[in-house]
């Protein structure tokens, strides 16, 4: 998947971060099974969990994640969120986020306003003493 030196146990730790296993492990050949090219055979969502599985499986130092939890619905968002809490603990990433909850993740946050840094600090900082970030956080989805 994404590190040569993986076994089962590693695996299984990835695809559960992803909460992954138990669509992969209902393809006809599990985790053996060929889903095309790109995917094209997964749901968004499935793709994208399958793409952090990847990503966590090698326990990486450094992570960068754009919008990981994107195609996901809210119940599965907020159980990868959570194990991802874990990875994150021990993990340094750079993660590209447009919904509040996935920004929540993070300790710091940098507001990008037309390519540039335009604002730094906790979800907490930046919500009480930038109007910029505050409209986009209470907005519908993040965006506006």
């Amino acid at each position: 998947m994404g590190a040569a030196s993986a076994d089962a146990t590693d695996l299984a730790r990835a695809l559960d971060i992803a909460q992954a296993r138990g669509f992969v492990l209902a393809l006809p050949d599990g985790v053996h099974t060929r889903v095309g090219e790109n995917g094209m055979s997964l749901s968004g969502g499935q793709r994208q969990r399958l793409a952090l599985a990847r990503a966590v499986i090698g326990r990486p130092r450094l992570l960068v994640l754009d919008d990981p939890l994107s195609a996901l619905d809210i119940r599965t968002e907020a159980l990868v969120e959570a194990a991802l809490r874990e990875v994150l603990a021990t993990t340094t990433a750079l993660v590209v986020a447009h919904r509040p909850s996935t920004v929540l993740l993070a300790d710091r946050v940098a507001l990008l306003s037309n390519g540039r840094i335009a604002a730094t600090g906790t979800h907490d900082e930046l919500l009480r003493s930038n109007s910029a970030y505050a409209s986009l956080m209470t907005a519908p989805d993040g965006a506006q």
